[in-house]
């Protein structure tokens, strides 16, 4: 478990986000204005003026680019999400073309596996843990329809597109669970950190300007380096917290409320 997996399971991560770097900010101006002797303010300012366009302008692109890219990554999880779905209610309508002792057994892993991921695997990264039972699942599906010769042509359609649904649910559940414990590479974590620190340091430096106003700014922009954190944070871990995914599209599969056969499990 990295770093960043640990804050994103923290209760009350925007505020960690948002107080860690507005504390540092206050301090530091405080520190600053202490330290820094008034008649050696205006040279500070001077350098501080001249470099924070640039400094601004590059943490600007490198923050730009991390969020996009968590963003991107972000409405991928939740396309293939959609396909997961998709494949699982395909694969339990297309189950009524079969005979009923094999049609009933599939309907039954479908709900089986739609209640696995809703009530355990949608928490896997809070728990640290694959349990594997989708992918028990899918081994007990994949038995069937290998075990299972299509009579009539009817069935020889639906069974070639049922193969293609299993395999688009082994798929897209592969790619859910990899998304679930993904984060943010570390050399981009330090970049983003090195970028931040940087550019509230070389504010700070503006030290000729009125003490209140400069503090503000400072804070405004501590707080605004935190909310990207937050962001970024939040959008590399895509099943918890604020920007969690919504279990709809698996909410939304008409299944009925058939109960697990007594003594079956997943």
């Amino acid at each position: 478990m990295n770093f960043e997996h640990y804050l994103a399971t923290r209760p009350g991560l925007i505020w960690i986000c948002v107080l860690v770097p507005v504390s540092f900010a206050i301090v530091a101006n405080f520190l600053a204005r202490k330290w820094i002797h008034p008649d050696k303010r205006n040279p500070h300012h001077a350098i501080a003026h001249a470099t924070l366009g640039p400094v601004a302008t590059i943490f600007g692109i490198l923050g730009a680019f991390i969020v996009a890219t968590t963003w991107n990554e972000y409405i991928s999880t939740k396309s293939n999400l959609n396909e997961e779905s998709n494949a699982l209610r395909d694969l339990y309508f297309n189950a009524q073309a079969f005979k009923p002792e094999l049609s009933n057994k599939i309907q039954t892993l479908c709900r089986n596996y739609r209640n696995a991921v809703m009530e355990n695997e949608w928490k896997i990264v809070v728990k640290g843990k694959d349990d594997l039972i989708g992918d028990r699942i899918i081994g007990k599906l994949s038995n069937l329809y290998r075990a299972y010769e299509p009579q009539t042509e009817n069935e020889k359609v639906y069974f070639s597109m049922s193969v293609q649904n299993l395999e688009n649910l082994r798929k897209y559940r592969e790619e859910r669970i990899q998304d679930s414990f993904t984060g943010l590479l570390p050399l981009l974590w330090i970049l983003f950190l090195l970028g931040a620190t940087t550019l509230l340091a070389v504010s700070l430096l503006m030290i000729s300007s009125p003490g209140k106003t400069h503090g503000l700014l400072s804070i405004l922009l501590s707080a605004m380096i935190g909310i990207m954190i937050f962001a970024i944070i939040s959008l590399d871990f895509p099943f918890i917290g604020f920007t969690k995914m919504s279990k709809m599209p698996l909410e939304m599969i008409p299944m009925g409320d058939a109960p697990q056969a007594a003594g079956e499990s997943y």
